[in-house]
């Protein structure tokens, strides 16, 4: 079988970690790059496992994102879940979550279970925080079940919902971006609402060129003109919603940050053609309050938290 080639693409995640800290944004992007390899370098391996940490917070999001696509895949084929059940299974998974971490499988294959930055790096978390996990669990899902949103969703002819994947990807002027909406419904005059389930906190400038993105995927994925396209931020840990509209001053500043930040991006490399880059290229960040919650602090910092580091 050929190797899998590492080519360069752009993506929001993409951004917000090359311009937190470079020198995490080369561990995720290139130094684990191999290391689901039987055969991968010792440190290509570590990096590999640590890429794939989630933390408790990353998990919760990830959970209510499954459950509620499960809900709506299941109201499209004529079988409808109450919030209790969709609750049941979210704290199954999250103690199913809890649990692989906690028993370290994810050392042995982190592709398919979950491993946690609390539980990597030995963190003190009490009981009743863990709890508090699982009550922003089970809010963002009761926030879902009780919007509008869902019952505009259940109520629009399903010839109308359509396909997204849970990864998807377009040309943006010769680079591959990749994207992952949530929901997207069409209407019989061609509009588009490009929907986004948030767990955490807004974070305003990211959140709308996000959705600037879902409208240029539905441009080439579906034809559907961007300027008549809807964006709508569901914050489903305060039931908040954020309405983006992509006019054509929100397009082009969205794709200038875009363009800005594959320049920034492919700058840095050594070899643009290749994709190849050399660790030392990639600068670590100063800001040691992200080192502190960085998968990676391990590979840069073996001796944390030495009170130099932790203090500088």
């Amino acid at each position: 079988m050929k190797d899998l080639e590492n080519t360069f693409s752009w993506s929001i995640s993409r951004h917000k970690i090359f311009t937190e800290c470079p020198r995490a944004y080369y561990y995720r992007h290139y130094g684990s790059w191999g290391g689901w390899k039987e055969d991968a370098p010792a440190q290509t391996r570590e990096a590999y496992i640590l890429k794939l940490l989630n933390n408790r917070f990353t998990l919760a999001g990830r959970i209510v994102h499954e459950v509620v696509a499960d809900t709506l895949n299941r109201h499209r084929y004529g079988r409808e879940v109450e919030v209790d059940e969709a609750r049941v299974t979210a704290l199954e998974m999250l103690r199913n979550g809890f649990r692989e971490s906690r028993d370290g499988k994810h050392r042995k294959d982190p592709k398919n279970k979950v491993g946690l930055f609390e539980h990597e790096y030995q963190e003190n978390i009490s009981d009743r925080e863990w709890q508090r996990i699982r009550d922003r669990v089970f809010v963002c899902i009761d926030h879902f079940f009780s919007s509008k949103i869902r019952s505009a969703i259940l109520g629009t002819q399903i010839e109308n919902w359509l396909p997204v994947d849970s990864l998807d990807s377009f040309d943006f002027e010769g680079t591959k971006v990749y994207v992952a909406p949530d929901f997207v419904l069409r209407n019989p005059q061609g509009n588009a609402l490009l929907i986004d389930w948030k767990t955490g906190r807004p974070e305003a400038g990211k959140d709308r060129t996000q959705i600037v993105c879902y409208g240029l995927f539905a441009r080439n994925k579906w034809g559907v003109n961007p300027l008549r396209a809807i964006g709508e931020l569901h914050y489903l840990l305060s039931g908040a919603v954020d309405i983006v509209t992509l006019d054509d001053s929100t397009l082009e500043k969205g794709k200038s940050h875009i363009r800005n930040s594959i320049r920034e991006m492919l700058d840095i490399l050594d070899d643009v053609k290749t994709n190849r880059a050399e660790i030392d290229s990639f600068p670590k960040t100063d800001n040691r309050t992200t080192c502190s919650r960085c998968n990676f602090r391990r590979l840069c910092w073996p001796d944390w938290p030495d009170t130099e580091l932790a203090s500088t």
